[in-house]
């Protein structure tokens, strides 16, 4: 193929240009790629034993309060009852009353008090599980020399997609931040072991 001498200027130039950008280094390309890695931190959470025991001492918790909130209100009954055994008009009727009015008002303060409680805890020890994952993930991330982790947040479509609507399955869809990946990219597994461990060791 001949080159005229107009052409000979410009594909020179081009060549230049792209020895000055890297694009025709491979070596020079190969040390600009970061290594990358993927993590899940909600399969993560679901995994580690720490929230395992977490979820017994909360289902432990919810008996003790259903036993005590079915106390309350059996105590609630029973004023009721002996309240409503006494005549209306009579003095003992007008305390009874009293004792059952402040009893409820009472249980009613104490199951909302109790409701932030739970709430204020549980939102507390997700935020300390969250922190001790992604400071985890750190520590794994820099032993093996990856420079960037990404959070894999979907969790694949369902192979049966007739009880999605439409716009149900484009949000399926949306979610999907990770298209494809190899398994010595994904360093869940690494750093479920790695919490366990040091939660086995400060238990």
């Amino acid at each position: 193929m001949r080159f005229s001498r107009t052409n000979i200027p410009a594909a020179a130039i081009a060549v230049a240009m792209l020895l000055g950008l890297g694009l025709a280094s491979p070596s020079h390309a190969q040390t600009t790629i970061s290594k990358v890695a993927i993590a899940n931190p909600v399969k993560i959470f679901n995994d580690i034993k720490e929230t395992n025991d977490l979820k017994a001492k909360m289902e432990s918790d919810r008996k003790t309060l259903e036993a005590t909130d079915l106390a309350k209100r059996t105590k609630l009954n029973d004023l009721k009852t002996a309240r409503d055994a006494l005549k209306p008009d009579s003095p003992q009727y007008a305390a009874r009353n009293q004792e059952l009015l402040q009893a409820s008002i009472d249980y009613e303060v104490w199951g909302r008090l109790t409701q932030m409680d739970i709430a204020r805890q549980q939102k507390q020890q997700i935020k300390t599980l969250y922190d001790k994952i992604r400071q985890t993930i750190t520590e794994v991330a820099t032993k093996k020399g990856v420079e960037l982790v990404i959070a894999e947040q979907g969790q694949g479509l369902p192979a049966d997609l007739e009880p999605l609507t439409v716009d149900q399955l484009k949000m399926l869809i949306s979610q999907q931040n990770v298209l494809f990946n190899t398994a010595l990219v994904d360093i869940s597994p690494e750093v479920t072991a790695a919490m366990d461990a040091k939660y086995t060791t400060n238990k």
